[in-house]
């Protein structure tokens, strides 16, 4: 490197630098490079998490409202496998478990629906420890944030996502009130709920127990 791009690096003069010069730069003194993201002075990685969060709460509260048992943030760890489920969610009449992923953006493919496979396989035990009956059937759900990206790649892997035999308006119909019919899974996209609509979810009634016999 030449001596006028070390020095510009030195000055934080970098505009004019590659992210490969910069990385041979700290490649020589040993060190690793890294870059962070900031949007309105919020780190990325806060924002994201902050989002997923509101489409969880938002997807859930119509679970709920829809007379399904849900919760959320279950972890589990079953012969070495082990994570945690954004939701699980009971509906007692039809029996009927649904494991409910949450993404804001779609990384690699393959290995999502991997580990949702792994995580739907295993929900039976998880929902046993939650203290609920066995289920006669477990429904994977990817609630994926709305987004021209995420449909963009929705519709290059359709092959992949085709596994989820239920859609946008079917698949919203279908959680309303759950029939005996055979889906192999659940495919919707949420879109971010506002303030209002946030406030409003929390003010859902929790979800009713079956247990509980009413006059």
């Amino acid at each position: 490197m030449s001596r006028e791009t070390v020095s510009r690096l030195e000055r934080g003069a970098l505009e004019s630098l590659t992210f490969g010069s910069v990385s041979r730069v700290a490649d020589s003194l040993g060190a690793t490079p890294s870059i962070e993201l900031r949007w309105h002075g919020e780190r990325l990685d806060r924002l994201m998490d902050a989002a997923h969060a509101r489409v969880q709460e938002s997807a859930i509260g119509g679970l709920r409202a829809a007379g399904w048992r849900a919760e959320v943030e279950v972890s589990f760890n079953f012969y070495g496998d082990r994570g945690r489920y954004d939701a699980l969610a009971y509906f007692p009449p039809t029996g009927t478990l649904l494991v409910v992923e949450v993404k804001i953006r779609i990384g690699d493919v393959q290995d999502m629906l991997g580990r949702l496979d792994v995580k739907t396989r295993l929900a039976p035990q998880a929902a046993h420890r939650l203290g609920w009956p066995k289920p006669s059937r477990v429904v994977p759900c990817l609630v994926i944030a709305e987004g021209t990206s995420a449909r963009r790649v929705v519709a290059q892997h359709a092959a992949l996502f085709a596994r989820f035999s239920l859609q946008g308006h079917a698949a919203r119909r279908w959680l309303a009130g759950p029939s005996d019919d055979h889906v192999s899974g659940i495919l919707l996209f949420e879109r971010l709920p506002n303030s209002r609509q946030r406030r409003q979810r929390r003010e859902l009634p929790p979800s009713p127990d079956p247990n509980v016999q009413h006059g």
